[in-house]
């Protein structure tokens, strides 16, 4: 399960543990995003990964970098691989400038546009001005799981239901950017399949809810999570008998293109809309922006009326 130890939390959490300087660096950041793994975490940049930190069970944690960002042969900082101590954190984030330098111009080149927007999308919901208004909330990004690859986990949370974690509701979000994304063998209709594999295996669903719940518990517990839940303080619970949403994110559709209405009108696509498995939504931004709100998300039948 993609969980932090009691000593991992500690060490982020804690004013004098080792990892602090990092999480505060993190919060400070808005360009960086911390994202939980099993005994790791991943800190991301742009949607790419700068720094990776795994705990060792000889009591530090040990910190990479990937070397393969730096087609351009950029000097790479000589940051400790184990972390010790507080001066290590801070080696590393005395490198992010450099590190940051190596991955733009990397990105320059072999560019994905669509994981630096999922990346947008968890700050935007996750941890800005505008958090505490949102819907839903972001648990992690890059999720591979053993029927299914999807870009967010997120979970929905009504403004209006803040009181009771278990007013929750499980949302699997697909991001597609552009029109060369929405079909062939990574399209919409092959990311239907896949999330009907995913939900109806009992267990991997339930596997992954529980996966979902300490994230976001955690991520709440790290700071990193921006929302007002009044005096509570609920802890989120999901419920598998629970249909959840799967929802389509369509990044900079070309509205005089013909792609999108076209796969949409195929049959296979109004069959899964009447799943009793998961609701299909497709996302329509309010006004502008990646702000998620339930009201913005539209079945089917009401998308197709607006294309």
């Amino acid at each position: 399960m993609r969980k932090l130890s009691v000593k991992f939390m500690g060490d982020l959490v804690n004013s004098d543990g080792i990892l602090h300087p990092i999480l505060t660096r993190v919060k400070k950041d808005h360009t960086l995003m911390l994202a939980i793994r099993e005994n790791f975490i991943n800190i991301y940049y742009r949607g790419g990964n700068i720094l990776n930190i795994k705990e060792h069970n000889k009591g530090f944690y040990q910190a990479s970098f990937d070397d393969q960002y730096n087609k351009s042969g950029l000097h790479i900082p000589d940051s400790p691989t184990e972390i010790n101590q507080q001066n290590d954190s801070r080696s590393w984030i005395d490198s992010f400038p450099s590190r940051k330098n190596i991955m733009d111009e990397y990105f320059s080149t072999y560019g994905k546009a669509e994981r630096e927007f999922q990346q947008l999308i968890a700050r935007e919901n996750n941890n800005s001005t505008i958090s505490n208004e949102s819907e839903y909330f972001v648990s992690d990004i890059e999720v591979t799981e053993p029927y299914a690859r999807f870009d967010i986990m997120a979970i929905r949370w009504l403004a209006a239901q803040r009181k009771n974690g278990s007013n929750c509701k499980v949302a699997l979000i697909e991001m597609k950017y552009g029109d060369g994304a929405l079909g062939g063998s990574a399209g919409l209709l092959k990311h239907l399949k896949d999330m009907e594999k995913l939900i109806s295996n009992k267990d991997s669903y339930a596997n992954l809810l529980e996966t979902m719940e300490s994230q976001f518990n955690q991520l709440d517990e790290l700071g990193l999570l921006k929302f007002n839940k009044g005096t509570s303080n609920a802890k989120v619970k999901l419920n598998a008998d629970e249909k959840p949403e799967v929802i389509f994110v369509l990044a900079n559709h070309n509205p005089r293109s013909p792609k999108l209405k076209t796969i949409l009108s195929d049959p296979e696509i109004d069959k899964y809309a009447q799943s009793q498995l998961f609701d299909l939504k497709f996302y329509v931004a309010s006004f502008a922006g990646y702000g998620l709100h339930a009201k913005c998300m539209l079945p089917l039948t009401e998308f197709r009326g607006l294309l």
